[in-house]
């Protein structure tokens, strides 16, 4: 970790003092207007957005449980909360963590006003349950990418059990992308809001960026004391906007491999971060390192051939190819398998150099971003069928 940690620690106090100050009177950010209120005057935009998994992060039990997890919640599901040990049964259940890949299960935390998860996690692909570990508060461990507007509203280093937290809204919203818009939506488009054309390439991947990556945060802390996967506002009291270069923030207090100079991709890192990308020999070959692990695209994206072409017309963004919603020049999101042969002859297929790599839950891949024309690795399995829900 080299000097980071000793920098970090030397520095606690004066953060610890700051942030105890700010917990004293912080104004909440009032200038969101939820991604409803778009839909006014976008409403292709909010369909296709509605359709998108960036709108079904988290939900509510009953509106998104699935139905192969609640038929085989008896045969080996969930029996206690990770963090207490306590029993759990699937009534208790308030929230579920994705569908597509895997689902997960939150309960309320009453000593912190947060969720827990649950000791099991449902894999899609394979249709069976698996352990699974976390025992951080969801609320203070994944929210900044899980929710729109997220803020700490109360922190203080010393006792991080006591922090305080906001959003806007649950689920990567309409504003999570384009920044604030309740001025936007109050004057009718007259105020702008943040979009992606006229950007350069690093703004626009970026914003991307921002929650998908895989990076350990020692400044702002978990309820239970933990690191963090997160990435709160480093002033408490605000939140990341999509104009806001986010990579800068507190670098001595957060390690994000590939991301920040220091922090090399073919490092060897602890806990959560280790094994977060391929060290094999096609990876020293090449000088490019496939994740292992999901939520890595902007890390993976960054060494890609398509980010860092030397010729500025050929360089690409994440959003060069994926759309989060249609619009009305755009009415058809983008299909990744149509995507290559725009550019490319049809030897390019997202299946050999967009191959399940990196593994979000037990056996079960995404596709790796690295663009790499030598790739040999093969594909593993992966998810190609869309969640099936429970009704009553």
């Amino acid at each position: 970790m080299k000097s980071k940690l000793g920098n970090l620690l030397s520095g606690l106090a004066m953060f610890a003092a700051a942030s105890a100050l700010a917990t004293a009177a912080v104004a909440a950010e009032g200038d969101y207007a939820g991604s409803k209120a778009c839909q006014k005057c976008h409403d292709a935009e909010y369909e296709t957005w509605k359709n998108s998994y960036h709108s079904k992060m988290i939900r509510p039990k009953d509106e998104a449980i699935l139905k192969d997890v609640v038929e085989q919640w008896a045969n080996g599901g969930p029996t206690k909360v990770n963090l207490t040990g306590a029993p759990a049964k699937l009534e208790d259940v308030v929230y579920v963590v994705g569908s597509k890949w895997k689902q997960r299960f939150l309960v309320k935390n009453p000593a912190t006003g947060g969720h827990l998860f649950l000791d099991k996690q449902w894999n899609t692909l394979h249709k069976k349950w698996e352990n699974y570990g976390q025992k951080n508060d969801w609320d203070t461990n994944c929210t900044t990418c899980h929710a729109t507007g997220f803020r700490l509203t109360a922190y203080d280093a010393k006792a991080p059990q006591e922090q305080k937290w906001a959003m806007a809204e649950m689920n990567i919203g309409c504003e999570a992308c384009h920044g604030p818009a309740a001025d936007h939506a109050k004057n009718r488009g007259k105020k702008p809001v943040f979009v992606f054309k006229g950007k350069t390439v690093e703004e626009q991947t970026r914003v991307c960026g921002y929650c998908h990556i895989r990076g350990d945060n020692h400044q702002f802390k978990t309820a239970q004391g933990n690191s963090s996967e997160g990435l709160p506002h480093p002033e408490v009291g605000k939140t990341w906007h999509p104009s806001e270069d986010w990579t800068k923030w507190y670098p001595e207090g957060v390690i994000i491999p590939g991301v920040q100079p220091e922090d090399k991709v073919d490092a060897a890192y602890e806990g959560d971060l280790k094994g977060m990308f391929k060290t094999d020999e096609q990876s020293k070959k090449t000088g490019i390192y496939d994740a292992a692990k999901h939520h890595q695209q902007y890390q993976e994206f960054l060494q890609s051939p398509h980010y860092k072409a030397k010729d500025a017309s050929k360089r690409m963004s994440c959003s060069s190819c994926h759309m989060s919603h249609a619009t009305d020049a755009k009415p058809k999101v983008s299909d990744p398998k149509e995507t290559c042969v725009k550019c490319h002859d049809a030897t390019y297929t997202v299946d050999k150099y967009m191959p399940g790599v990196p593994t979000t839950a037990g056996n079960n891949h995404i596709r790796t971003h690295t663009f790499n024309k030598d790739q040999a690795r093969p594909p593993g399995p992966r998810v190609t069928t869309e969640p099936v829900y429970y009704k009553k």
